[in-house]
């Protein structure tokens, strides 16, 4: 498989809406979510793509996952789920499943769909996923190349444009640190790419600061 990620398939979502919102607000649900008892998701899936070298696949990160978690932990989100609302066990292994193993895999398709657009308008640049440590410290999820690093790139859904909450916006205080540090210790501009219904926003000012970037550095190199 290569990396062209259009036609990937992704996890549906396992429950009605309103029910999945109400299950993702309780509190003492989320803390059967704690990387702690179901690992690091993003780290893991790191993992799993160095793996494979990219060629990642939707069993194949599924094996992965459950062959690397404590799965006891899993069975403790689910009979809390059970216990108190009552609902059909599937349904309860289902969001468990869901909110580790499919919201992972469906975070990374959108990324690459988004790589595979930038790819599209800038063919002559090469695009790697970032270690999960570049990702941890310099808010950098992907970087582009030709015969040197030329940016860093982070991919976020439209809505963290909106965040606004004390909690969300000291979040992005911390990131927006983080990308700092990144362009004085690298040498190098950073870029938020944003997606919206699993595909990228195609952002006009985003390509033209590209542009102006690479036509720059070209210069300066010349």
């Amino acid at each position: 498989m290569s990396n062209t990620m259009g036609e990937q398939v992704i996890y549906p979502r396992p429950i009605d809406n309103l029910l999945y919102k109400e299950f993702n607000k309780d509190r003492r649900l989320n803390t059967f979510f704690q990387s702690n008892k179901v690992g690091k998701c993003v780290k893991l899936f790191d993992d799993y793509y160095q793996s494979v070298d990219g060629d990642i696949r939707q069993k194949g990160w599924r094996d992965y996952y459950l062959n690397n978690v404590d799965r006891q932990a899993l069975l403790n989100a689910t009979d809390f789920i059970i216990e108190k609302y009552k609902i059909p066990t599937e349904t309860a292994a289902e969001y468990v499943f869901h909110r580790v193993v499919g919201q992972t895999w469906n975070g990374m398709v959108y990324e690459m769909r988004c790589i595979d657009t930038l790819k599209g308008f800038f063919p002559n640049l090469i695009f790697k996923k970032a270690p999960y440590e570049l990702d941890e410290n310099y808010c950098v999820d992907w970087q582009a190349f030709d015969k040197k690093l030329l940016f860093g790139i982070q991919i976020k859904p439209e809505s963290y444009r909106y965040m606004r909450s004390p909690y969300q916006m000291k979040a992005k205080e911390r990131h927006q640190e983080q990308i700092e540090k990144y362009k004085k210790e690298f040498d190098v501009p950073h870029f938020f790419v944003y997606y919206a219904d699993g595909k990228m926003i195609q952002d006009q000012d985003l390509f033209n600061k590209i542009n102006t970037y690479l036509a720059l550095s070209i210069n300066v190199r010349l």
